[in-house]
C-alpha cells in the first residue's frame, strides 16, 4: 500500500464564553485544529488530528512512493522534518491509522493491546477557587469519575495548596488526585517565572502529605540534574517529559532516573512508532509510560489507542472540565464526543483505525483552510 498524497483541512471553533485555561496568558475565543488526510494506491485514506502540519509539503514530497506500512522509514522522515521545523507527528498517526484500517482492526489491536477500556482521571483546566472546584469534584465523583487532575494557577503555590486541601477535604479518600505544576513549558509570550528546585522540593513535600498522586512538571525538562535530585527529596512521584521534542532527550531523561513517570505525547512528540520505543526505555528503566492527551479530540483518541496498549499507569489523562471545557467543545471535530463512563473508564469508537470517519459535511461551517 502505497502513499498518494498528503491532505490537511484546518478548522476554528469560536469558543462562547472563552475558555480561562489555567496556562493560558489570555483567555482563548476560538479553538483551532486541522484535520490530516493520508491517500493511498488502494483508495482506502487515514485521518489524525491536531494541531496545523506546517511542513505538510516537504512531507509530502519525502512520503509520496514510500509503503504505509514502514513504520521505521516513516518515522524517521518525519523525525528529520520535525528537527528542522513543527511538530508534524499528525501524519504519522494518520498512517498508523491507514495501515489498521487496511488489516480491519483498530490502532490499539495492531498495537497488540489486549483490553478496550482504559480509567481515565478528569484533567481540568478552568481557573476556579477552592469551593467551586471542591464542589465540581464532588458532582464528577457522582458521575463514577475516580481521578482527578489539577493544575496549579498562581504565582505562589501556597495559594493552589488551599485548592487542593479543599479538594481533598470534600472527597476524602474516594477520589485520587492528581497535580500539574504546569512549569515543563510556556504559552507563547508567557515569560512568568519557573520554578528552582527548592521551590519544587516544598511543593512536592506539602503534596505528599495530602496522598497527591503524583505531581507533574514542576521543573524544565532541561533541568535533568535537578529532576533526579527533586526525586531524592520528596517521595512524591514526578511526572514529566509531555513535549520534549527529541527521543534522544526523553532517552536521557529516562536514563538519568528524572522520572517516575514519562509522558510523551504522541500527536506532539514521537508518533506511534516514538512512543512505542519510549515506552520500551521507560519499561527496561522500571519507569511508567502515560501520555500527555490535552490537544484535540483526535490527540485523545490516537493517545488513548496507544495507551490501551503500552501504558504502565493506573489512569490516562481525558481533558474535562465542563462546562468551559467540556467533551463537545473538545470533541467537536469528532462526530461523537469520547465520554468518560459510569465506571470511570474510557473507550475508544469501534471501528478500525482510531474507530473515526470524519463527517466533512458537517464540519463545513467550520472550515477555514
Amino acid at each position: 500500500m502505497k502513499i498518494t498524497a498528503l491532505e490537511s483541512r484546518r478548522y476554528r471553533l469560536p469558543l462562547a464564553p472563552p475558555f480561562e485555561a489555567a496556562w493560558d496568558p489570555l483567555p482563548r475565543d476560538h479553538f483551532d485544529e486541522s484535520i490530516v488526510i493520508v491517500h493511498t494506491d488502494t483508495g482506502l485514506r487515514g485521518y489524525a488530528g491536531g494541531a496545523a502540519t506546517p511542513d505538510l509539503g516537504l512531507l509530502e514530497t519525502l512520503l509520496v512512493g514510500c509503503d504505509a506500512a514502514d513504520s521505521e522509514q516513516i518515522f524517521d522522515v518525519c523525525q528529520s522534518v520535525d528537527f528542522h521545523g513543527g511538530r508534524n507527528w499528525t501524519v504519522e498517526v494518520a498512517l498508523q491509522d491507514v495501515v489498521a484500517r487496511s488489516l480491519d482492526m483498530p490502532l490499539c489491536e495492531l498495537l497488540e493491546s489486549s483490553r478496550m477500556s482504559f480509567p481515565a482521571y478528569a484533567s481540568t483546566g478552568e481557573r476556579l477557587g477552592a469551593e467551586a472546584r471542591a464542589e465540581r469534584t464532588l458532582q464528577w465523583r457522582e458521575q463514577g469519575i475516580r481521578a482527578i487532575k489539577l493544575r496549579l494557577l498562581h504565582r505562589d503555590w501556597r495559594e493552589d495548596l488551599a485548592i487542593v486541601e479543599a479538594v481533598r477535604d470534600a472527597v476524602g479518600d474516594t477520589v485520587e488526585i492528581l497535580v500539574d505544576a504546569n512549569h515543563g513549558w510556556r504559552m507563547p509570550g508567557d515569560r512568568s517565572p519557573r520554578w528552582d528546585l527548592a521551590t519544587a522540593a516544598e511543593c512536592a513535600r506539602a503534596l505528599a502529605d495530602l496522598d497527591v498522586f503524583w505531581l507533574e512538571e514542576p521543573l524544565d525538562p532541561a533541568l535533568v540534574d535537578d529532576y533526579v535530585r527533586l526525586r531524592r527529596l520528596t517521595d512524591l512521584p514526578i511526572a514529566g517529559g509531555e513535549m520534549v521534542r527529541s527521543l534522544a532527550e526523553t532517552q536521557r531523561l529516562i536514563g538519568a532516573g528524572a522520572f517516575d513517570v514519562v509522558q510523551n505525547d504522541v500527536v506532539l512528540a514521537g508518533g506511534v512508532e516514538g512512543t512505542r520505543r519510549v515506552a520500551q526505555w521507560a519499561k527496561q528503566s522500571q519507569v511508567r509510560w502515560s501520555p500527555h492527551t490535552w490537544s484535540t479530540g483526535y490527540g485523545l483518541l490516537a493517545n488513548l489507542h496507544v495507551a490501551l496498549a503500552l501504558s504502565t499507569a493506573r489512569f490516562i489523562e481525558v481533558p474535562y472540565d465542563p462546562p468551559g471545557w467540556s467533551p463537545a467543545r473538545r470533541d467537536f471535530m469528532l462526530p461523537e464526543p469520547l465520554e468518560i463512563a459510569g465506571d470511570g473508564t474510557i473507550t475508544p469508537p469501534a471501528g478500525p483505525g482510531l474507530g473515526i470517519e470524519p463527517d466533512f459535511d458537517a464540519l463545513e461551517r467550520w472550515r477555514v483552510g
